[in-house]
């Protein structure tokens, strides 16, 4: 195979392991190329073969390429590992008369960030991964980063906080539907990443923005649901339906039509209620209030947004994972 050349993701990836080894179709725009996988091989996995070129260059300790770290992995999901680097094979692309430099490898570097900007959403939505590439998680965290005490010394006072994340990795269909909805040019449902938006925020803190993109998603996802059973409301609800309808419309509507929700009346309003202290009051909101409104979400989306949670967790108490979508 043509591998053209190693691209470090700049956010590892966690896939099961028989994801590794094999090479998957995908493309940006008019470019396509193929992802290749590099081998299981622990503990830093091993490059795929590139014709001509020293595998040790490409390999050791201190090139990784798959690596697996300490997180909590579902069961079903297992074995798993993060992967780290990708060989990029067979890259086609258009010709431009008018400008005949531009060959498809310049193609494809000016389309790399995009693509995968592109693949990490996907996975954040389809896993509940965090690869935003721009503002890292991490695991541990230094207590008192740039904190010096002078006398006495206090070294006690410093030190790490480190936690064990719960990780859903890919499993070898859902790499490959992914790297094919990003050829084709297919994005997640919008609520979806709201959805994505909002966990981000919450952890990083960012709780009014947490609060409002999950109002916002709640509101995408409860107003489909009630205009998809508006031949079953009350003449006088469906009267209210209308372009300007907004979330603490469709709530109202649903509760006074009757209709059956995942979630309690009650917790949907006060989602509605921190929202409009945020965005209308300038209310600051608290992480308590954030994570309050992102469960809130997570859990109307998993039941009536387009894509379906499973009903039950692992049985090590790992995350949902996605279901089929909807069918209409």
């Amino acid at each position: 195979m043509d591998v053209r050349a190693i691209f470090e993701l700049p956010v590892p990836i966690w896939v099961t392991r028989e994801t590794l080894g094999a090479s998957y179709p995908t493309g940006y725009g008019a470019l396509q190329f193929d992802i290749v996988m590099p081998h299981d091989h622990p503990p830093v996995g091993a490059p795929p073969a590139v014709p001509g070129i020293e595998m040790s260059t490409l390999s050791g300790e201190l090139v990784v390429w798959a690596q697996e770290y300490g997180a909590f992995i579902p069961e079903s999901r297992r074995p798993a590992t993060a992967v780290h680097r990708v060989g990029v094979a067979v890259v086609k692309g258009p010709t431009y008369d008018h400008r005949s430099w531009f060959t498809p490898d310049h193609q494809l570097a000016e389309s790399i960030d995009g693509w995968f900007d592109n693949v990490r959403t996907w996975v954040e939505v389809v896993t509940g991964q965090d690869l935003d590439p721009r503002h890292r998680v991490y695991d541990a965290e230094v207590v008192g980063a740039g904190l010096t005490f002078i006398e006495p010394p206090h070294e006690g006072a410093l030190g790490l906080v480190a936690a064990t994340p719960r990780v859903t990795p890919l499993h070898r269909s859902e790499w490959a539907e992914i790297l094919n909805y990003v050829q084709q040019g297919t994005e997640p449902p919008l609520e979806e990443v709201l959805s994505r938006d909002a966990r981000a925020a919450q952890r990083r803190n960012a709780n009014r923005r947490a609060i409002i993109d999950a109002a916002t998603a709640l509101e995408i996802a409860i107003g489909r649901h009630v205009r998809e059973h508006e031949a079953d409301l009350p003449e006088v609800q469906r009267r209210r339906l209308n372009t300007r309808s907004a979330l603490g419309d469709y709530i109202s509507i649903a509760k006074e039509s009757g209709l059956e929700l995942a979630v309690p009346i009650a917790q949907l309003r006060r989602l509605n209620r921190l929202r409009n202290d945020a965005a209308h009051r300038a209310a600051t909101a608290s992480n308590w209030e954030a994570g309050e409104a992102v469960q809130v979400m997570i859990e109307f989306l998993g039941a009536h947004g387009t894509y379906r949670r499973t009903g039950e967790g692992e049985p090590d108490g790992g995350e949902f994972v996605v279901a089929e979508p909807e069918s209409s």
